[in-house]
């Protein structure tokens, strides 16, 4: 496969979490994350899920036994920003490793760049920039942002500036 620039990778990531939203019929902020792992379309059924979990080791970790359903672990103790966010960026690995993302090649082209992609995809998905742009122009307040999309702040800070009015 053809090695993918930046740019591409983030076009097709912004595109996958606009194909979510619009799966949510997402209006408003906050995403509702947790519900898209919960009832997700058909095709990611097997992918998607969640489990509360009592641990420190990691905020959250997506996890597929062999010929099972794969299932979002995520910590019970989180705030609601860390956790939004935690179930968002392993929502990617649960697009990557299932058996419709291997089928369009999302492993090859996102895989090796995991960390930055899930990053990148998990702030579209919570707060995509139709929704950014629709806060702002309600006069929504910048110090209130990260609580009202449900996302940490060094995320909102990024996302206020780059979805400019």
């Amino acid at each position: 496969m053809k090695p993918t620039t930046r740019e591409e990778r983030q076009w097709l990531l912004r595109n996958i979490a606009a194909g979510l939203n619009e799966y949510l019929n997402t209006t408003s902020a906050p995403v509702p994350v947790e519900e898209l792992l919960l009832h997700p379309p058909v095709v990611f059924e097997q992918d998607f899920g969640v489990v509360d979990i009592f641990t420190r080791i990691w905020d959250a970790t997506f996890v597929r036994p062999l010929n099972k359903k794969g299932s979002v672990f995520v910590r019970v103790d989180l705030p609601p920003e860390a956790r939004s966010f935690a179930l968002a960026r392993e929502t990617l690995l649960a697009l990557i490793s299932g058996e419709y993302g291997r089928r369009l090649g999302l492993h090859e082209v996102l895989l090796p760049f995991l960390n930055e992609s899930a990053d990148y995809f998990a702030a579209e998905l919570l707060a995509p920039e139709v929704l950014v742009k629709s806060y702002k122009a309600k006069n929504g307040k910048e110090e209130d942002f990260a609580q009202t999309f449900r996302i940490p702040e060094n995320v909102a800070s990024s996302r206020w500036e780059t979805c400019v009015n």
